[in-house]
C-alpha cells in the first residue's frame, strides 16, 4: 500500500506588485542610495526609505527584500559600517547604531558597475523608478 503524498502548503503565497521589480542589483540600489544621500552615508532604515520613495516595487514586496538589503550590506567589500557615536545615537534613541557607506577603496568599482548598467540597458535601468531622473 503506498503512502499519500504530503503536499506542502506555502505558508506566505507569493505577493504580486503593480510595479516592475526593479533591474538593478541589490548593491547597485544600494549603493545609488548611498551616492544620493547628502553626506554619503545612511542608516539601513534610510536605505529603507530611499528604496521605498524611488523603486515603488518595495511597497508591495514581500519582507525578504529587507534582509537582501543587510546582507549585502554586510557581506559586501563595496560597503563599509561607520560606527556612531554614544551621543549622537543617544539623541537618536536606537540600539547600538551605525551608518553605511561605500568603500573608499571601491568607490571607482561601484561608480563602473552602475555607469555599465546604465549604458548596457538604458531602458532597464529606469524601469520601476518612481522618478528616474531624480536618480
Amino acid at each position: 500500500m503506498s503512502r499519500p503524498k504530503l503536499v506542502k502548503k506555502d505558508r506566505n503565497p507569493p505577493v504580486t506588485s503593480p510595479y516592475p521589480k526593479p533591474g538593478w542589483s541589490y548593491s547597485n540600489l544600494i549603493a545609488l542610495a548611498l551616492k544620493n544621500s547628502e553626506t554619503g552615508q545612511l542608516t539601513v532604515s534610510e536605505i529603507y526609505a530611499f528604496m521605498l520613495e524611488h523603486f515603488p516595487y518595495f511597497r508591495t514586496a514581500p519582507s525578504g527584500w529587507k534582509n537582501s538589503v543587510r546582507h549585502n550590506l554586510s557581506l559586501n567589500k563595496c560597503f563599509c559600517k561607520v560606527e556612531l557615536d554614544e551621543e549622537l545615537s543617544m539623541v537618536q534613541q536606537t540600539r547600538k547604531s551605525c551608518l553605511w557607506m561605500i568603500n573608499p577603496d571601491r568607490l571607482d568599482k561601484v561608480e563602473q558597475d552602475i555607469r555599465k548598467w546604465r549604458e548596457r540597458n538604458p531602458d532597464a535601468a529606469t524601469e520601476g523608478m518612481a522618478r528616474p531622473g531624480k536618480i
